[in-house]
């Protein structure tokens, strides 16, 4: 992903993402990585070879570029970019380099900003002397004055005194000419810039990269009202509640979920799910919980099921299984071994009492751990096993990235690390490619429910609810209307 914010410091040229794009591939660095910092420019400066030099000697690998606006026939405007690429230095020593890197480029800037184009690139010919530098002179690559452009006098460097070879692959004509300039400065603009580089999998994003989604409070509410009055009956599906489970191991955040959502809907901040910090699990028993809507003061037609946070020897007696089909009643000590003899047991549960829909929470922190992804993994087999559409809800994002994200959650979908991340997850954890990891942020800290925070567990509840659906039209009992009207009833 390209960011015109993180990637290009003080440029009037480079303003926009297509041009950044088409810079990155001459310069054939890896996408996202190219970092531009203006050290002088015609547009600030002048045409004044003084002020080229005091800004941009001795600093390093630059791009030269100059842009041409010129008049179409039909009264559209054409802008043309021309550079060139130094490794070495700039210098005022009156000295020509060689310069095994350099080359030179253009391109007519593209219609569409956000897309790149096909430049053309002139590479050294072997001769050297790509690179020269004069007091007098602004800059200046190849023997011929193959890119030649500004000085005190015109005529300082002339063909008559440096011979007529090209130093790049250019065919006679210099594709940049000081006197050609000079008769119409007004159309052109000269920057040069320091050529550095990023990492591309960190800070912010211009654009977000997950579309659709809105802040507003107005937006937040109708999305709470979608999720809330959701009714797995208006879908003709054969039960009249959703079972959510959540799963994942200590401190992922899952009772931390249930509270969350319990103070969206009560509209004050809840403890309904006891949770915290420590070594162990706090919850140690399966529970149900059922939220009210307050736009009609009745319960929603959805549960969520909290299970024990996994150590490293939980949950390998079968007992997610059990859970997975519906044989544990709400309150079963998972401590305990689980058998037929356990209090509650249901020995034939019916499509009512089973798990719907998985949610396996993963706290950022933990989401390259190789141990607690494996653990990840297994729960997803045994979802799986059930045909069921496990997805991961990505907790502790504002920790994860506190740069981007921090106090601000609208920049969520605009963190580059944390795109990095999801696409890890969905491939380490092998759920169904990056939409099926959900980014979420607890209250925690918080006085009283915030719109944005609610937004994003809103987005995870409906996807969860899909999943649910998409699992549920496959069931083989939604073909049999005599079990379906006896489950609503």
């Amino acid at each position: 992903m390209y960011s015109l914010k993180r990637q290009v410091v003080g440029s009037h040229l480079v303003d926009s993402v297509g041009k950044l794009e088409t810079l990155e591939q001459l310069l054939s660095v890896p996408r996202g990585s190219l970092q531009l910092t203006a050290l002088f420019a015609t547009q600030d400066k002048g045409w004044d070879p003084a002020a080229f030099h005091s800004n941009c000697d001795n600093k390093g690998p630059t791009l030269t570029l100059v842009q041409c606006t010129e008049s179409a026939p039909s009264n559209k405007r054409i802008e043309r970019l021309y550079g060139g690429y130094a490794a070495v230095s700039w210098n005022s020593s009156n000295l020509f380099q060689n310069d095994a890197q350099a080359f030179l480029f253009r391109f007519v800037c593209p219609k569409d900003s956000k897309k790149s184009v096909a430049p053309e690139k002139f590479s050294r010919t072997s001769k050297g002397n790509e690179v020269f530098g004069s007091s007098s002179m602004g800059p200046v690559f190849g023997y011929k004055h193959d890119f030649f452009t500004f000085d005190k006098a015109a005529d300082i460097l002339s063909e008559k005194q440096h011979g007529n070879i090209n130093s790049f692959t250019l065919e006679g004509q210099p594709l940049v000419d000081a006197a050609h300039i000079e008769k119409s400065r007004d159309k052109w603009r000269l920057e040069v810039l320091h050529v550095g580089s990023i990492d591309p999998a960190a800070g912010e994003l211009d654009v977000a990269w997950q579309k659709g989604v809105s802040w507003s409070p107005e937006d937040g509410r109708k999305l709470q009202d979608k999720v809330l009055s959701f009714d797995p009956r208006a879908k003709r599906l054969p039960v009249d509640s959703i079972n959510i489970l959540l799963c994942g191991g200590v401190g992922a955040g899952k009772s931390s979920f249930v509270s969350t959502i319990d103070s969206l809907c009560e509209g004050r901040t809840s403890r309904l799910a006891p949770h915290g910090t420590g070594t162990g699990s706090l919850t140690r028993n399966l529970r149900k919980y059922t939220f009210t809507d307050p736009a009609t003061d009745q319960l929603v037609h959805w549960k969520l099921w909290d299970s024990m946070g996994w150590g490293a020897n939980d949950y390998k007696q079968g007992e997610l299984n059990y859970i997975l089909d519906g044989n544990l009643p709400d309150g079963c000590d998972l401590d305990r071994a689980i058998s037929a003899q356990t209090p509650g047991f249901r020995a034939q549960p019916t499509l009512g009492d089973r798990v719907h829909s998985v949610c396996m929470v993963v706290p950022c922190d933990s989401a390259t751990d190789e141990s607690y992804m494996k653990r990840l993994c297994e729960m997803r087999q045994f979802a799986r096993a059930r045909d069921l559409i496990p997805l991961v809800l990505l907790t502790k994002i504002d920790s994860y990235d506190p740069d981007v994200i921090g106090e601000d959650l609208t920049k969520t979908f605009h963190s580059a690390r944390l795109l990095n991340l999801m696409k890890e997850v969905a491939h380490t954890s092998g759920v169904g490619g990056r939409k099926d990891v959900l980014p979420i942020k607890n209250f925690c800290d918080e006085s009283e429910p915030t719109t944005e925070a609610g937004i994003l567990v809103y987005r995870a509840l409906q996807e969860a609810l899909f999943a649910a659906i998409d699992h549920l039209r496959r069931s083989p009992e939604l073909l049999n209307p005599i079990q379906r009207d006896a489950e609503i009833c």
